[in-house]
């Protein structure tokens, strides 16, 4: 294994090229302003108390401001006047024939239908939005869509998703959407909304629902606006900020009339200890119902100053609702725990790939081995991913300098290649990765790469399917825009997107026991396999 520090934070190089309508990524003043990369590899999945969320890091790319022409500002185009060639796009990414031995399973990453946003908030208090969205904003925002976007960009979707969530925000204010029909996409959108409804609406909230519409015309989930506050929170998980909470994962669970359920408590936090458990459902916090409730209204209900309690309602599974009073503490987040099973078997776990979790990640192979592991378990179950770099550390601590760990293509075939910066040379004992249909991402990254390298057997559930990289682009608002803006390979050339990753030896079990050692028989079958393979290896 490695010794010494984590490999340095590197976000992925933007390549600009030069577009006939060219949206002004303009400053405030009118100056251009640096456009701030953070690259990510993220499952926008289950939310928690502690909000694990996509991860981040930054570096500056400034853009040329002559190569932007704001001249036709606001409208939309089916084409640009001059299309870029065309690139060759690398051989090991032809698409490959379905395998019909082993399908996808259907249920997996598949398109949701989703409850319409609600805007009623911000009607009534459109400044508790808490930034101010207007027409340069918006052009900022469709300048990065049309340039950086993983996929050429279908303006008619664009245009249509507009008209679509701005329809939906005039239908809460009360207002008729019929107007909508005059929009012209040749002329500036923005400058008809406010004539034809401004003194309706207010400015800023048809900006955002403009925004909203027009990135969900990429029918892409993971390219979103981000608000202040939900930027905020998102750099507050993955770079391990305390704060005053009791430590559970939460979701929306879909299956159930998006019951705010709990999806997995932290060991060591007030949650666990007072035994709340994987797929509790929340009916109450404080005495309030859940019902319609929203994952950021319940994480500002959960959470609150270390010292005072929060009663949670509680329905489990065949037993009647009680409610359990939890005080909260200061939850820090790790994202690597380690321990020693018996039969000398060591289990390490990642929650997510934050800032520090190679780092972790190494003293936590280093803590069982020292305690005489004679194989090892990497449990990546409900993992959501976070920072491809972390994943490409992770992934370090097991391979030689030099080796290919993942690789990105982004909307013109340009290639990346990740490969390991540091000596791991691996701890030379069996290894054994667990994984679930809620790994994704980076976890993805990590599973498929050690396989490919045959350093791991894969033990569990077919994962998540989640193969797109996300940027970051805050503004200087501190409010930001994620977009797809590439996607990633296995070092075989073994497409991730949408497909997923295949466990070598399947075996079904419901999340909820994750880590339970007794009722965890995945675990249970990555022990045997260590057990197995030690047992070969000291042989004569």
């Amino acid at each position: 294994m490695r010794r010494g520090g984590l490999i340095g934070i590197a976000a992925l190089a933007l390549i600009l090229t030069t577009l006939a309508l060219g949206w002004g990524l303009l400053s405030r003043s009118g100056q251009a302003s640096p456009a701030v990369e953070q690259t990510l590899a993220q499952l926008d999945g289950p939310q928690l108390d502690v909000r694990v969320s996509p991860a981040t890091d930054s570096m500056v790319v400034h853009l040329d401001p002559d190569r932007m022409n704001d001249e036709k500002t606001g409208t939309f185009v089916s084409e640009p006047a001059e299309k870029p060639a065309e690139p060759e796009r690398p051989p090991e990414l032809a698409q490959k024939p379905k395998d019909p031995k082993n399908p996808k399973d259907p249920k997996k990453n598949k398109d949701l239908e989703l409850e319409p946003r609600d805007y009623s908030k911000w009607l009534k208090s459109p400044d508790s939005m808490g930034f101010d969205p207007d027409a340069e904003y918006f052009r900022n925002v469709y300048w990065q869509i049309r340039e950086n976007y993983v996929e050429k960009v279908n303006e008619d979707a664009l245009f249509n998703g507009l008209k679509a969530e701005v329809a939906n925000l005039l239908k809460q204010a009360k207002v008729s959407p019929e107007a909508l029909k005059r929009l012209d996409k040749s002329k500036n959108v923005l400058v008809q909304l406010v004539d034809l409804y401004g003194n309706k609406v207010d400015d800023r909230l048809l900006t955002l629902a403009a925004i909203y519409g027009m990135l969900d015309g990429l029918k892409d989930p993971y390219s979103v606006l981000m608000t202040p506050e939900e930027y905020r929170k998102l750099q507050e998980q993955m770079q391990a900020v305390g704060f005053g909470g009791i430590g559970i994962y939460i979701e929306l669970d879909r299956e159930n009339k998006n019951q705010l359920t709990v999806f997995e408590p932290i060991e060591g936090t007030p949650a666990a200890k007072v035994g709340l458990e994987s797929g509790d459902q929340i009916l109450k916090i404080d005495g309030k119902l859940t019902k319609n409730i929203t994952l950021d209204m319940a994480q500002a209900a959960i959470r609150g100053k270390p010292g005072t309690s929060v009663v949670l309602t509680i329905k489990r599974r065949g037993a009647t609702p009680r409610d359990f009073t939890v005080t909260r503490q200061e939850i820090q987040v790790v994202s690597v725990t380690s321990k020693l099973l018996d039969n000398q078997i060591g289990y390490v776990r990642l929650r997510q790939f934050g800032q520090d979790t190679a780092e972790e990640l190494e003293q936590g192979v280093q803590n069982v081995l020292s305690q005489g592991a004679k194989g090892i378990v990497v449990d990546l179950r409900n993992n959501g991913g976070g920072y491809i770099d972390a994943a490409v550390g992770v992934v370090g601590q097991f391979l030689r300098r030099g080796s290919l760990v993942v690789y990105t293509v982004n909307r013109t075939g340009k290639r990346r290649d990740y490969n390991s910066s540091v000596s791991g040379d691996g701890p030379h004992v069996p290894v054994v990765v667990l994984i679930n249909e809620y790994s994704a991402s980076a976890s993805e990254i990590t599973a498929g790469a050690l396989r490919d390298h045959k350093v791991a057997t894969l033990v569990g559930t077919h994962s998540f399917g989640k193969g797109s990289v996300q940027q970051l682009y805050p503004f200087p608002d501190d409010s930001a825009l994620k977009l797809t803006i590439a996607r990633f390979y296995s070092p075989s050339g073994k497409v991730i997107d949408k497909k997923g990753i295949e466990p070598d030896v399947s075996l079904k079990m419901e999340p909820r026991f994750v880590g339970k050692v007794k009722n965890d028989t995945q675990l249970q079958k990555a022990i045997e396999l260590i057990n197995k393979q030690a047992a070969r290896a000291g042989a004569p």
